[in-house]
C-alpha cells in the first residue's frame, strides 16, 4: 500500500521561536490562527505523563475543545503492567488528569484503557468520560473515528480518522482516504468543521517522563 505523508503546515521562524520558548517552560505553543479558531475541534492526546498535567490543563484552557480524546497509558510514568503495586499511587494521580478533563467545557470525553491503566479505577473515578477497553469506532460530528490505545486493533477496522497511541509503529501519515495520528508523536488538534490538522510539539523532557528513553511503549 502507497503510503501519503500528511502535508505539514509551514511552519514561520517566529513561531518556532515561540514553540521552542512554550517548550522550554513546560508548555505547548498554540498557533495564533488555531487559537482564534472558534469552530468545533478536537484534541487527542495519549501517554501522557503526570509532569504534562499543568501544560494540559492550561492548553484545555486555552483551546477550549469540544472533544476530547485520549488513547491511553493515562498516567504513562506510573507502568501498572511492570509494577502492579503503584496502584494507589496511579490512582491518585489518574484523578488529577481527571478532574482536569472533566471540568473542561467539552461535550465529550473518550479514555482509552491503555496496558499501563486499570480499567476499574478509571470507571470508578471518571464521572463523565466514555471508557473504552479494546478499540472502538464512533462518529464525531459526523466524522468516523477509529480510537485505540493500541495501533494493531486500529489497523483491523480503520475508519477516515484513526487515534492511537502506545508506541511509534504507526506514525502520523494519511493512506489514501484514511488518517492516522499518533498521540505519541504530537498533541492532535482536528478542526471538525474544514477538517485541519494541527500537530503540536509537547514539552520538552515529555519522552523522558515517559520513561521510554528510546522505547516508548511496553
Amino acid at each position: 500500500m502507497t503510503k501519503v505523508y500528511l502535508k505539514e503546515r509551514i511552519i514561520t521562524d517566529k513561531e518556532r521561536i515561540k514553540s521552542f520558548f512554550y517548550r522550554l517552560i513546560g508548555y505547548v505553543y498554540i498557533p495564533e490562527q488555531l487559537k482564534n479558531n472558534k469552530q468545533n475541534i478536537l484534541l487527542h492526546i495519549s501517554d501522557t505523563p503526570e509532569t504534562f498535567f499543568p501544560a494540559l490543563k492550561k492548553l484545555i484552557k486555552d483551546l477550549k475543545p469540544n472533544y476530547i480524546v485520549h488513547t491511553g497509558d493515562l498516567v504513562d510514568n506510573i507502568k501498572l503492567e511492570l509494577y502492579p503495586a503503584s496502584l494507589r499511587r496511579y490512582e491518585k494521580k489518574v484523578k488529577i488528569l481527571l478532574d482536569i478533563l472533566e471540568e473542561s467545557k467539552a461535550n465529550d470525553i473518550y479514555l482509552c484503557i491503555g496496558n499501563h491503566d486499570n480499567k476499574n479505577a478509571v470507571e470508578r473515578l471518571a464521572k463523565r468520560s466514555k471508557i473504552i477497553e479494546d478499540s472502538k469506532r464512533i462518529s464525531i460530528n459526523n466524522l468516523g473515528f477509529t480510537v485505540s490505545h493500541f495501533p494493531e486493533k486500529v489497523l483491523k477496522e480503520p475508519s477516515k480518522y484513526n487515534l492511537l497511541g502506545h508506541n511509534l509503529s504507526v506514525k502520523n501519515r494519511k493512506e489514501y482516504n484514511q488518517i492516522y495520528l499518533n498521540g505519541i508523536m504530537s498533541i492532535n488538534i482536528i478542526d471538525l468543521n474544514t477538517e485541519r490538522i494541527f500537530n503540536l510539539s509537547y514539552p520538552f523532557g515529555t519522552d523522558e517522563d515517559r520513561l521510554g528513553r528510546g522505547k516508548i511503549g511496553f
